[in-house]
């Protein structure tokens, strides 16, 4: 479902890229927030953060909604600017706090005390980048299973069913040892 206003400043800002202000204003303490979760360094952040709009401002005219927000792809080019930072870097850094482990934890229908969740957090720290970034992408930055595909490059539906195996592997991970 589209935004009215979303659009309004979408059309204004492809018709005079000095109109890109409010869609800026509107999401980049989003787009700062997600950057910072996965590079953890202000400075940095603030950096990639501006690097993402500009890569959306000057790509604005290529933008076609398809259905989904206009959010989903600023997610999608920080999540590629990110990338890019740490595949020069060779780190990956995935970093959760308690209260996003506990998120997780009851969406996979857990009811976990304080050690349990740090092997949660043991669990997320094992998946490999692109799984670790399907659960932060859907559980820690909020993301419907539409704008996960659209970030990741796949369908809704691939989105769902990659998800729902991630998070039965972790399952599987903090079953009862014996």
């Amino acid at each position: 479902m589209e935004d009215p206003e979303e659009v309004h400043q979408l059309r204004a800002a492809k018709a005079d890229p000095a109109r890109f202000a409010p869609l800026y204003e509107r999401y980049f303490a989003d787009i700062f927030r997600f950057v910072l979760r996965r590079v953890q360094h202000r400075e940095l952040t603030a950096d990639l953060t501006q690097q993402t709009f500009l890569k959306a401002m000057l790509a604005l005219a290529k933008y076609e909604p398809r259905g989904l927000p206009f959010r989903a792809w600023l997610y999608r080019i920080a999540l590629n600017e990110v990338r890019m930072h740490w595949r020069k870097k060779k780190e990956v850094l995935i970093d959760l706090s308690l209260r996003e482990v506990k998120g997780l934890s009851e969406e996979m229908g857990l009811d976990l005390d304080a050690t349990e969740m740090q092997r949660v957090a043991q669990a997320m720290s094992e998946l490999d980048e692109e799984r670790a970034r399907l659960i932060e992408l859907r559980y820690m930055d909020g993301m419907s299973f539409a704008e996960l595909g659209q970030v990741l490059g796949i369908g809704e539906d691939a989105a769902k069913m990659r998800t729902h195996r991630v998070l039965g592997q972790l399952r599987t991970y903090l079953a009862p040892r014996k």
